[in-house]
């Protein structure tokens, strides 16, 4: 199953970002950094760059406003961009940059959105993004800038909403040993539980993670995604300059949502943990945008089987 989700935007969002500001710090032209902020930009990512404007202040340390940014694959048109944010902000000490430690106070996003496909109703992940980061910078090369910095850091995500898809109908959609299995949760769930499977979008609560860059990579771990409806746990890595990802993550779905889904679909209760909530473990492999999210289809069928014959035996022993 191929799907272009959140959390491909959200890796897309670390990489740019990361490499926005590292390359305009180190290719700082008093008379023409912004051509050359984009041409750098684009020799990095392989992406067209297109910025607005762009301010420097050096009140209280070196403050960068980056106005009109957004970003696209080079075969696409700019209504099929693949970033966009309206304002950029951000704040970095100034002394340590003599020794090529990028120490970033704050770098703040309030509107960003990052289209995860094509086509007009692709996809398309909105939030405002909070990040402070310490970059350490081995090599000042073009080719090296990115395989060898070091970073460790944090990132804060609020208003969080993918358009066009509904991230636990489309997991669900997925599991081929249970045909039907989402028409059947419309046609018989309550109608409070019914309109989460119906909506057109999934609406995250506020998402923060640690994360640290080494050897070209960006990994992070416990990773918490959580909605309405889910919640995911995270680890995994995602590569800076070829961006192939190898998360693994476990989608939990609330225990009051899982009863009533159990309730429906019987064989949902076999996938329940000890506290109740159904519990699927996810593969995401790929690279950005063409990511693949596959629930374990052998764990949860082997589930089934293990579950359904631990019950077919319990009645046949407790019949004679």
């Amino acid at each position: 199953m191929k799907m272009k989700v959140f959390l491909a935007a959200f890796i897309i969002i670390l990489i740019l970002i990361i490499a926005l500001v590292t390359v305009v710090i180190f290719t700082f032209d008093a008379n023409r950094y912004k051509g050359v902020l984009i041409t750098k930009l684009e020799e990095s990512m392989g992406k067209d760059v297109n910025i607005d404007n762009i301010s420097l202040r050096f009140l209280a340390g070196f403050r960068i406003e980056i106005k009109g940014m957004a970003i696209k694959d080079r075969d696409k048109t700019w209504d099929n961009f693949l970033l966009k944010a309206k304002n950029l902000n951000a704040s970095v000490k100034i002394l340590p940059l003599l020794k090529k430690d990028i120490q970033i106070q704050r770098l703040f996003v309030p509107e960003l959105e990052i289209n995860t496909g094509t086509g007009a109703n692709s996809p398309v992940f909105r939030c405002s993004l909070d990040l402070s980061a310490r970059i350490l910078i081995n090599s000042l090369s073009q080719d090296d800038m990115l395989k060898t910095l070091n970073a460790k850091g944090n990132v804060k995500l609020t208003n969080a909403v993918l358009d066009n898809m509904n991230v636990l109908k489309t997991v669900l959609d997925s599991l081929s040993m249970m045909p039907n299995v989402v028409q059947k949760l419309k046609d018989n769930l309550p109608e409070n539980y019914k309109g989460l499977l119906n909506q057109d979008y999934t609406a995250f609560k506020p998402m923060k993670s640690d994360f640290e860059i080494k050897d070209g990579r960006i990994y992070f771990d416990n990773l918490l995604v959580e909605s309405d409806t889910f919640y995911l746990v995270n680890k995994g890595s995602v590569g800076m300059i070829d961006q192939s990802l190898g998360i693994s993550s476990n989608l939990f779905i609330p225990k009051d949502l899982s009863r009533a889904f159990g309730n429906v679909v019987p064989e949902f209760k076999y996938l329940a943990d000890n506290n109740g909530l159904i519990a699927i473990p996810l593969d995401i492999k790929g690279k950005v945008p063409n990511v693949s999210v596959m629930p374990d289809l052998n764990y949860v069928l082997q589930k089934l089987i293990a579950l359904k014959g631990h019950e077919f035996l319990k009645k046949f022993f407790n019949s004679r």
